[in-house]
């Protein structure tokens, strides 16, 4: 009896140990493999309470592709301690129920939004209609009019959420910022969009773009899963604001995220460059908190590798060198055999052989004297 009640003891206490090593919600939120082997990832970390987790030492984490222990280098830090620009693009919505207070908290959430930015950081701005219909893009700090966001009004679009965001992650694609994020803020309704949420959640998981979302609760919280899935699919996050008043804090909660995340640099060497997707699995284990997240990316496969281009360039220039040296040892060598060398005339200055007695240049071409410099006089 004393036996069986020691068993079941340490039962419920691995139980237990385990249970407390289910604490951290890892995300691999967006990959940069465009110069691979060499590959960024971005990842954030946040407890059981969804706050994020800074502090954690480099040692901690731990990388497997395609459930083989990475062979290669890695090297982590947090995001904050080597700041590096961010695109971010913000979607409002501006349908008819949005009328009042839904989009004037939307709108103070936005501005507010820009007095946390960076100097070097840019921002877009849409609402969501039939399609993402621009306030401003591509604008630094400095340089937004706060004004086009106090002047955006209701629209009589229906809210095509689904092709709203679809074109917008087509923009920001072709950015060449590589921290890119999109941020959605909506109650989650859409109306008649051509692309359907299945076709936006597999354009999204091909991409390395994460979609941060905040829902707000207008007429009723059915959209709101919507939002939550899409977020989920592209491995950014889903906040869900209880209150419009606590939207401005939600969005200001989505960039304290994006800034405490953790930056994994690789050179990775046993996955080959073969333009497939591969999966990653980032995981972070201490004493009494673990957790995982994983992401596909791409082994994008570079017509010539960066140092084979390093190096054609140095061989092209040394080329370049080596016949301009030769051009000038010929041209001297045949000057030589012509038995010129560096006496000139006194007169027109030309060159002229060590065998003649006279200069011709001065002789039959008396024209050319004037090209003799004058002596300079005391």
């Amino acid at each position: 009896m004393r036996n069986k009640f020691i068993f079941i003891l340490v039962l419920l206490t691995g139980s237990f140990l385990y249970a407390d090593k289910s604490l951290l919600s890892i995300k691999v939120d967006q990959i940069d493999s465009h110069d691979y082997p060499n590959m960024t990832a971005f990842v954030s970390v946040k407890n059981k309470k969804g706050e994020p987790v800074s502090g954690l030492a480099p040692g901690l984490f731990m990388t497997r592709i395609d459930s083989e222990e990475l062979r290669g280098r890695q090297s982590v830090y947090q995001f904050s301690m080597k700041t590096e620009p961010i695109d971010y693009t913000i979607l409002l919505s501006n349908n008819g129920i949005m009328e009042g207070e839904p989009l004037d908290y939307q709108k103070t959430a936005v501005i507010q939004f820009i007095e946390y930015m960076q100097k070097d950081e840019t921002l877009s701005v849409y609402t969501i209609g039939n399609d993402a219909n621009p306030v401003f893009e591509n604008l630094t700090k400095d340089s937004i009019d706060t004004g086009l966001i106090n002047n955006i009004q209701t629209s009589d679009f229906q809210p095509r959420i689904y092709d709203s965001i679809m074109n917008v992650i087509r923009k920001v694609e072709l950015k060449n910022t590589r921290r890119k994020i999109v941020i959605v803020i909506s109650d989650g309704r859409d109306q008649n969009s051509r692309f359907t949420k299945d076709q936006l959640e597999s354009v999204l998981a091909e991409k390395s773009i994460p979609v941060y979302s905040v829902g707000i609760r207008v007429l009723s919280s059915a959209g709101l899963s919507a939002l939550n899935q899409i977020s989920e699919v592209s491995s950014g996050s889903y906040l869900y604001s209880a209150t419009l008043r606590g939207v401005p804090e939600k969005l200001k909660a989505v960039r304290d995220i994006i800034n405490k995340s953790y930056v994994i640099n690789y050179k990775i060497k046993n996955v080959k460059p073969d333009n497939s997707f591969h999966l990653i699995e980032v995981s972070v284990s201490e004493q009494d908190s673990e957790g995982k997240g994983q992401k596909t990316f791409k082994a994008v496969k570079l017509p010539f590798p960066k140092w084979l281009r390093i190096l054609i360039i140095i061989l092209a220039a040394v080329f370049i060198a080596v016949i301009v040296v030769l051009i000038i040892v010929l041209k001297i060598s045949k000057r030589k055999a012509m038995g010129i060398t560096r006496r000139r005339c006194p007169d027109c200055n030309n060159l002229m052989k060590d065998s003649w007695d006279y200069c011709p240049f001065c002789r039959y071409m008396s024209g050319l004297k004037k090209n003799r410099k004058p002596k300079k006089t005391e």
